[in-house]
């Protein structure tokens, strides 16, 4: 005969593996075929021009992760540096959090909160695109709550308190390196713990946390003290400039909950109402993470960091929300669940929460953007229009790409069968909001990735990278080297010749620093197969110009 907790594990764990291998499969899927996008680039840039000690005295004028970036350097000159090499930790990260998260919130919560909360994480937009982008927001997010886990033990635990403490001495000294907007959440559990052990006069307690207090400052200092004072200006040019109005807050919600829908969010909001009371009550981080991210909008407030403005940036600040939020949500819609069944016990049975949660999560992802993210093929899934805000009347990327020019040729496209094509096209831009290569995907179902000019018609371009000398990226296309391009499986070189557009700013023109660009490609590459006013279209392969030409 099985007991209780067998009979309980048994039940649990095979539907827990399938959210995480499901989890794990939306959060890979395409991993390898990712464009470098946005920010991502900040770092790049850096390895270009810096060595690892002048790396390890910098935060950047464009902020980067200093440790990120002495891991890139190390990758570069041991195997070359490529997407992949980029995002792997990022990605492990994304996917421990899968098991850590819920099998930790088990210990507390009953396990069909614990599925639901595990299936939440699972598939919320936000935490499946940081997973994916080579930035340490994945990994701050698992180290901060790892180490208010391992506080939360320190403090608790009477035997072998070394242990908890090296714990969290590693994820918060790892946290504030990493990223240093995740300080606030690493230190407020010292207060949390530390001013009832005062108003207790618990002077054992209170040593003890002074001497945590002691070593991981000093951990932190030794590594952030270096590029405080080098460069100073590195973080006050990006103080000052923003501060998150109530719209913000607002939008952030959205974000947080990776949905496009006010219904869903005030769903969510009213079940994490309901689920307020026992998660204070049995979940003993929540405190910390709370006052976690009251220190950290105190700080957004006085020191107004820059674009905090906009939804996405709040959002990310405060990202150890959103595990929070959705723990309780499921314990809320559990409430419910009780409250409904004692009072209707015609839907109480073995599956009806199942059901119920089954419903739910459909609902929420039937106003989520991962259809549009992870559409096939898309290589451009980080690409600023599918995050800056999901609700698409309040995205300003798609609002300021929509006068762009769309040539009829990525309509036509749309004939071939479904990525039968790869494109590798230019000029490229690694701000997203000069780069329309994620409508062309849309708008074509075929594979579009850079093409760089590097070493062809520019040279020392931004955004681009030498072939060689330690990068390695795959997902790129060098105009230089078309035998390169072919073995990356490229068919076509699909160049946007120079535009203007008027914008609210004014009248802006796109690709004239690149427009001799053009006449080189006409004299150095085959004729084209397609050219119209904004787009000239050519082959690499001759099969690539029969598959082309089979369709008119």
């Amino acid at each position: 005969m099985q007991s209780n907790s067998e009979q309980r594990a048994t039940a649990f764990y095979p539907v827990f593996a399938l959210i995480v291998i499901a989890g794990a499969g939306l959060r890979l899927f395409q991993f390898t075929d990712q464009v470098l996008l946005d920010d991502e680039w900040h770092v790049v840039h850096q390895l270009l021009r810096k060595s690892p000690s002048e790396l390890f005295l910098t935060f950047g004028h464009a902020d980067f992760s200093i440790p990120l970036a002495m891991l890139y350097w190390f990758e570069s000159r041991l195997f070359g540096l490529s997407e992949f090499a980029m995002r792997w930790p990022m990605m492990l990260a994304g996917i421990a959090t899968l098991l850590v998260f819920p099998l930790y919130v088990r210990k507390f919560f009953s396990d069909r909160v614990t599925l639901l909360f595990a299936a939440l994480l699972a598939i919320t937009p936000l935490m499946i695109i940081y997973s994916r982008t080579a930035r340490p927001y994945a990994l701050t997010l698992l180290l901060s709550w790892m180490a208010i886990g391992a506080f939360y033990r320190f403090v608790k635990t009477d035997q072998a308190r070394w242990k908890p403490a090296l714990l969290y001495m590693l994820c918060a000294i790892s946290c504030a390196w990493l990223h240093l907007v995740s300080l606030p959440i690493v230190v407020a559990p010292f207060l949390v713990f530390g001013i009832p052990a005062l108003l207790k006069k618990d002077w054992g307690s209170i040593l003890r946390m002074f001497w945590l207090g002691i070593a991981s400052l000093a951990g932190m200092l030794l590594l952030l003290l270096p590029p405080f004072l080098s460069h100073p200006e590195a973080l006050s040019v990006k103080l000052g400039q923003h501060q998150p109005a109530l719209h913000t807050v607002y939008g952030a919600l959205f974000s947080w909950f990776g949905t496009s829908s006010a219904m869903i969010v005030f769903s969510a909001l009213f079940l994490a109402a309901l689920g307020a009371r026992p998660l204070w009550r049995k979940f003993p981080l929540t405190p910390s993470i709370l006052a976690g991210l009251a220190l950290a909008c105190v700080l957004i407030l006085v020191i107004q960091p820059a674009w905090v403005q906009h939804p996405i940036t709040f959002a990310r600040y405060l990202l150890p929300v959103i595990p929070l939020w959705l723990l309780a949500v499921a314990a809320g819609l559990e409430l419910l669940y009780t409250h409904l069944a004692e009072r209707f016990r015609r839907i109480e049975g073995r599956w009806s929460f199942g059901v119920l949660s089954l419903a739910f999560l459909a609902a929420v992802v039937s106003a989520s953007p991962l259809s549009r993210i992870l559409a096939y093929p898309n290589s451009n899934s980080l690409h600023s229009v599918y995050q800056f805000d999901f609700r698409e009347p309040h995205n300003l990327m798609i609002q300021y790409q929509a006068d762009f020019p769309v040539s009829p040729f990525w309509k036509r496209m749309a004939a071939f069968p479904v990525n039968s094509f790869k494109m590798a096209a230019g000029p490229f831009s690694f701000e997203t909001y000069h780069w329309d290569a994620a409508r062309w995907e849309q708008i074509s179902r075929q594979r579009v990735m850079p093409a760089y000019l590097e070493g062809f018609c520019a040279e020392g371009r931004w955004g681009e990278v030498p072939d060689g000398r330690g990068f390695r990226f795959r997902n790129v296309g060098y105009l230089s080297d078309i035998p390169g391009m072919i073995e990356r499986g490229f068919d076509l070189v699909v160049y946007q010749k120079p535009f203007t557009v008027e914008t609210r700013q004014g009248e802006i023109d796109f690709g004239l620093e690149t427009a001799a660009c053009v006449d080189k490609i006409r004299a150095q590459y085959p004729q084209p197969v397609y050219e119209d006013e904004g787009l000239l279209v050519i082959p690499l392969t001759q099969e690539a110009r029969e598959r082309f030409d089979a369709a008119r």
